[in-house]
């Protein structure tokens, strides 16, 4: 496959990165509907988001050395774009759980204070941010046409995401929980993902290929 060209890499890696960290700033905000706003949630939100993290970059750069098709990227984004989108209808019968299994005339053990957010916030929100965490290195490898190009690649995706994420940081604390209800943000940032998605499908040759065919 002819290598991609590292602006496309970038801004992808950016919308994913753009992604992510509004869902660990709003997803905070959301446990603290269920188990407070303590500091046990953003341990748990920040812990949980990492992880993501970490399996996403090992997962999206052995899937990148395998198939180097930006297509395949597309199959596991639309599905979490779906997931995200309705996050507001899956997370609040999955939170309730978790806390109702507590007895109600019984305090909560002190472990479980510190676990449950974490339960809490990997059943929401591990799956999309361990996706979207693939989108880096899998792209690093996509758009690395010369061993001698990895090191200014690399740096040039991986700036981007952190861009990106600076970019949720903010957007996220400053503009939209103050501007949306929090069930609006997921929505719009599924639909985001989902349009990632399309990106990704739209940069990979092969898979328009049998459209242009069927046309012909």
């Amino acid at each position: 496959m002819v290598p991609l060209q590292p602006a496309a890499g970038a801004v992808v890696a950016a919308g994913g990165g753009f992604a992510i960290l509004v869902l660990e700033i709003v997803g905070a905000r959301y446990l603290a509907r269920d188990f407070g706003s303590s500091f046990y949630v953003w341990v748990s939100q920040i812990g949980v988001v990492m992880i993501a993290l970490a399996l996403g970059y090992y997962v999206g750069g052995a899937l990148a050395d395998r198939w180097q098709r930006p297509g395949l990227l597309a199959w596991l984004l639309w599905p979490t774009g779906v997931f995200v989108f309705a996050i507001p209808w899956l997370a609040p019968p999955v939170l309730e759980a978790l806390v109702n299994r507590h007895p109600p005339d019984e305090p909560i053990a002190p472990i479980w204070q510190k676990l449950d957010p974490a339960l809490g916030s990997a059943v929401i929100f591990l799956w999309p941010c361990f996706v979207l965490a693939m989108l880096s290195p899998y792209f690093i490898r996509l758009t690395s046409r010369h061993l001698a190009h990895v090191g200014r690649i690399s740096g040039l995706i991986i700036a981007a995401s952190t861009v990106g994420s600076i970019a949720g940081v903010f957007a996220a604390g400053y503009l939209l929980v103050d501007l949306m209800a929090l069930s609006t943000i997921f929505r719009w940032t599924g639909v985001g993902v989902f349009l990632l998605g399309i990106a990704c499908w739209w940069l990979d040759p092969g898979a328009t290929l049998p459209e242009k065919r069927s046309l012909t």
